[in-house]
């Protein structure tokens, strides 16, 4: 059983990480990316695997293994990249520019080792483009942080891998960063 000052240092950990997820967010949905890049670590991988229909037998295969197929399997480079496209102004799938709402929640810190913590959280995004065009993700990312600094939430995102609940996708592209 933890003290009440274990306890406290837990909620204030809790509290601290999930309130680096909520800014994290915020910056996708107010279109800050160079702002959200800043909080990309060197050695990002960003890896969201599809995921397969599965009989409940298979189902510990339900998402394609590494190497197999993924919606996203980016470093930070890539995701460079990908925000300077759309900084151009000339990318097809985000003209008209997304309007995003990212929902975060059921925020859990799995793990703490000396230099990462291990968080896991649920997601909702909506994405509405144009007139018409209406898309809505949902599942749970499981990442890896670091500390950069004894500042409080200053950390880094390492590693994200995203599963997303959907096996297929319906929206015309996938644009959106989750």
């Amino acid at each position: 059983m933890k003290t009440s000052t274990e306890a406290l240092a837990d909620m204030a950990m809790h509290y601290e990480v999930s309130q680096f997820l909520v800014k994290e967010v915020r910056l996708l949905d107010e279109r800050k990316f160079d702002d959200w890049l800043g909080l990309i670590a060197p050695d990002m991988h960003y890896y969201a695997p599809v995921r397969l229909a599965r009989m409940p037998r298979e189902e510990s295969k339900e998402f394609a293994a590494p190497g197999g197929g993924a919606h996203f399997d980016d470093t930070k480079e890539d995701l460079v990249q990908r925000v300077r496209k759309v900084q151009t102004g000339r990318a097809w799938s985000e003209v008209p520019s997304s309007r995003s709402r990212h929902l975060i929640t059921n925020v859990e810190i799995e793990d703490i080792d000396q230099t990462e913590l291990r968080v896991r959280s649920n997601f909702l995004v909506y994405r509405t483009r144009g007139r018409t065009y209406e898309d809505t993700y949902v599942g749970v990312r499981h990442d890896v942080l670091r500390r950069r600094s004894s500042e409080f939430g200053d950390f880094e995102i390492s590693r994200r891998t995203i599963h997303l609940d959907q096996t297929i996708l319906l929206g015309t592209n996938l644009s959106v960063l989750l």
